[in-house]
């Protein structure tokens, strides 16, 4: 047997290090478990699809300058979106 560095109690070689902490505390924070809910993977994916659209109107942007202003704006409204469906996301 081997004596843990931390709390100096013995362990079997098949403990672990939960979060970096000594196998023999419980962890700081419990994390929670995987939501499976139909609601939010949708709001996720039209969360995702918003923000990949965001990216598109900041990089044609780039190569239309008399349009920039516009895909800009049109990008940062996006962003704007994709946040709002986090919160959502988050409620569902």
């Amino acid at each position: 047997m081997t004596k843990c560095k931390i709390c100096r109690k013995e362990y079997t070689p098949d403990c672990d290090y939960k979060q970096g902490r000594c196998p023999h505390h419980p962890p700081m924070i419990e994390i929670q478990p995987k939501d499976t809910s139909r609601g939010h993977f949708y709001v996720s994916l039209v969360k995702s699809f918003v923000r990949v659209a965001a990216g598109t109107a900041f990089i044609l942007a780039a190569f239309n300058p008399e349009l920039s202003l516009q895909f800009i704006a049109t990008g940062g409204l996006l962003l704007i979106i994709a946040e709002i469906l986090g919160i959502v996301e988050e409620l569902v």
